[in-house]
């Protein structure tokens, strides 16, 4: 009888399990690099992000191929989701629980598609999460259903290079939370484009490092950018441009929309097209258009707005403040600027001219102060009157280039 040595019983497994290994390949395959353990997860084979989540502690990197069809919750810290190849993604199948739901620190999605669930992307709570070069897309409906990103809870985080259209409600929300936004498209979604809500701070446009990096925001069933309930939002560099596509939409119809809370334009956009108003100040509000601060070009255009009815380029009302540096009102269906129940505007060297009802329009007790800082503003060539009080409470000061058409009772 011929015997086998041990070491060559030994050689003969190993064998065997390389030619098993090559026959048939994980579908989970893996390595450590900087101490952080990387994973590709095989979704077109079955295997889930859920399963690596399980099975693996610490710092992870999971690169993903194929389409994953299941919710995936990020309960710990230094997770990153990277795609693997074109056509990666992660698809929610039940429409009342997100997709992505984040409640760890310093997570990252990079390159993925994410789609259905009650909304695609939440961070919660977590900190510096960096969402890139996505699509985001919710399949949920309701308040705080179908939207494509959500930071929420004190959540802070950066949106950039990614595509959250065709929302059944927002692209991007922020509730009670910091994010910065850039490089990125929110269009056509059934609500706001970018709804800042409830104490939260929004950067949109201007990078960590206070360069520009403009967001499209357009064709929005409601506002553009809607900011709201003591929230501050920057925006800077933006096209802002045909929203309000919805007559219903719960938040008007507007490009710009300030409601007991503040926002600061610094310069750089463009706020067109949209079926209400460019600019709407409202409730105590106040706004800055066109801001020296941030040694940026200081130029924002507000033109051709109110598409749907004769409305304002900019409305400022009930005791809410504007000021406006450097801008261009132009052809807006309505009045240029319009102010009403005791708001008040503080001009420096802007043009207002060709709306089709008054330049700069006053009522219920406002007031306009245009400032001797060359070149003086320019009020001209708008139907109806330049400048036009609609009551005896109203009144404004200051120089205005000549030529303009006056209806109003200084201070």
């Amino acid at each position: 009888m011929t015997t086998v040595r041990p070491r060559y019983r030994a050689l003969g497994c190993l064998a065997m399990l390389l030619l098993v290994a090559v026959l048939f390949p994980s579908a989970t395959r893996g390595d450590e690099r900087d101490g952080r353990r990387e994973l590709t997860v095989r979704c077109d084979k079955g295997r889930t992000i859920g399963e690596v989540l399980a099975q693996h502690d610490g710092a992870l990197t999971i690169k993903v191929v194929g389409t994953c069809d299941e919710h995936v919750a990020v309960d710990r810290n230094d997770v990153r989701l990277i795609a693997d190849g074109p056509g990666a993604g992660i698809n929610g199948p039940d429409p009342t629980i997100n997709t992505v739901m984040v409640t760890g620190d310093r997570f990252v999605l990079d390159g993925l598609t994410v789609t259905g669930g009650r909304n695609a992307i939440v961070v919660a709570g977590g900190g510096r999460a960096m969402i890139r070069n996505c699509v985001a897309r919710g399949g949920g409906n309701g308040i705080v259903g179908g939207i494509g990103i959500v930071l929420t809870q004190g959540a802070n985080g950066t949106v950039d290079n990614c595509e959250s259209s065709g929302n059944a409600a927002d692209g991007l929300m922020l509730e009670a939370a910091i994010g910065i936004i850039t490089n990125s498209r929110f269009v056509s979604n059934g609500r706001a484009g970018i709804l800042v809500f409830q104490g939260s701070t929004a950067r949109i446009g201007m990078t960590s490092t206070f360069t520009v990096a403009p967001n499209l925001i357009r064709s929005n069933g409601s506002a553009g950018i809607h900011v709201t309930l003591n929230s501050l939002g920057l925006i800077v560099g933006n096209e802002i441009s045909g929203n309000g596509t919805n007559p219903a939409g719960p938040f008007g119809r507007t490009g710009v929309t300030v409601f007991h809370s503040r926002a600061d334009l610094p310069g750089g956009n463009l706020i067109t097209g949209n079926f209400g108003q460019g600019v709407l100040v409202a409730a105590g509000s106040s706004a800055v258009v066109g801001d020296p601060g941030f040694a940026l070009p200081t130029k924002n255009v507000i033109r051709g707005n109110s598409t749907a009815a004769p409305s304002q380029g900019i409305s400022v009302t009930l005791n809410s403040t504007l000021g406006l540096r450097d801008a261009t009102v132009e052809a807006n269906n309505g009045a240029g600027v319009a102010l009403a129940a005791r708001s008040t505007m503080n001009v420096v060297s802007s043009t207002i001219t060709g709306n089709t009802v008054n330049g700069v329009q006053l009522s219920q007790g406002s007031a306009a102060i245009f400032q001797p800082i060359p070149p003086v503003s320019s009020l001209s060539g708008n139907t109806g009157t330049d400048l036009k009080c609609l009551d005896a409470e109203s009144s404004y000061t200051g120089p205005i280039a000549p030529g303009a058409t006056i209806d109003c009772t200084g201070f």
